[in-house]
């Protein structure tokens, strides 16, 4: 018995230590909550919805130096045809690594609207602060979609694409049904090879364009652009929902047609208009333009269908 009694002190010191992270020496993280920015880990009901977060950090004796965001996509985002005898792979994706400003080293607050997944599955977001002693401090996220379609054979979604500005949501990855902001993709190269179309306002009137990384006119200086092809089709919105086979996906785009300014760019896009697209891995499928919104933060809705 005197040994028990002898050993508790100890056993409730490591008890202790491991319930208590926050203890340790380094960035302090927290999330901010608010009627508009989500804390806690939440069950997903709609593909492609958005959530909005306030990362706060505070430096712990030494200066902070970098904020990392990065997901953890269990399994991977895009469609996958699941397989009983195997496991579907995971992925790992950074969403935003910057350097943090001289103006920022003792205390620093993120905001963002940050694109979910339109897949089954779990994503884990960490934020991960350094200093400049090499420290970290690290909070997470876990949010859930279920899909009761999953089965189906094709994937679909309805995702809003903005016009460029600050932490815009304009690089979209079709497979995927990611919308990603400048960050995501302009200073992580590693993610350029995702985007299959940016959304290009004219030149002169604003008016909302798609086109693929390939077009020149963007003016994009990427290694290994992606070469999604895009064509013009005659289908009808109805169509578009009429259209639920990978045969009726691949018909749809090979009897489409180049569009006539560019086959890289849909010129203005209208509402109801249906695009064909072959993406590389040759999975084909139908992109419907539901709404152009022209007030507040100019944005494209759209609905996408793609086979698996």
């Amino acid at each position: 018995m005197s040994r028990i009694l002898l050993l508790l002190p100890a056993l409730a010191s490591l008890l202790l230590t491991a319930c208590q992270p926050a203890l340790e020496p380094g960035p302090r993280v927290e999330f901010v909550g608010s009627s508009r920015y989500n804390t806690s880990n939440r069950r997903l009901t709609t593909p492609g919805d958005t959530v909005a977060n306030n990362v706060y950090a505070k430096a712990d004796g030494s200066p902070l130096t970098r904020l990392r965001i990065t997901v953890d996509y269990e399994p991977v985002p895009e469609p996958v045809i699941y397989d009983p005898l195997q496991d579907p792979p995971n992925r790992t994706f950074t969403y935003l690594d910057l350097a943090l400003p001289a103006s920022a080293r003792e205390e620093f607050a993120f905001q963002s609207v940050q694109p979910t997944r339109t897949t089954a599955g779990l994503e884990v977001w960490n934020y991960t602060f350094t200093d400049a002693e090499g420290r970290t401090g690290v909070r997470s996220l876990r949010l859930r979609l279920g899909r009761a379609d999953s089965a189906a054979a094709y994937h679909s979604y309805t995702v809003t694409v903005q016009a460029p500005g600050p932490k815009r949501r304009r690089f979209l990855a079709l497979r995927e049904g990611l919308v990603l902001p400048d960050f995501s993709v302009i200073d992580l190269p590693q993610n350029q090879p995702l985007i299959d179309l940016v959304y290009a306002p004219q030149a002169g009137t604003a008016a909302p364009t798609f086109a693929t990384p390939a077009d020149d006119a963007l003016g994009l200086s990427w290694l290994n652009p992606r070469r999604t092809l895009i064509r013009s089709t005659t289908l009808t919105a109805a169509d578009f929902t009429a259209t639920s086979t990978p045969a009726a996906l691949t018909t749809a785009f090979t009897n489409g047609s180049a569009f006539l300014t560019r086959p890289t760019s849909t010129g203005v896009l209208q509402e109801g208009q249906v695009i064909a697209f072959q993406t590389p891995e040759e999975k084909y499928g139908l992109l419907l333009v539901q709404t152009i919104v022209s007030t507040g933060i100019r944005s494209v809705v759209v609905q996408v269908r793609v086979s698996k």
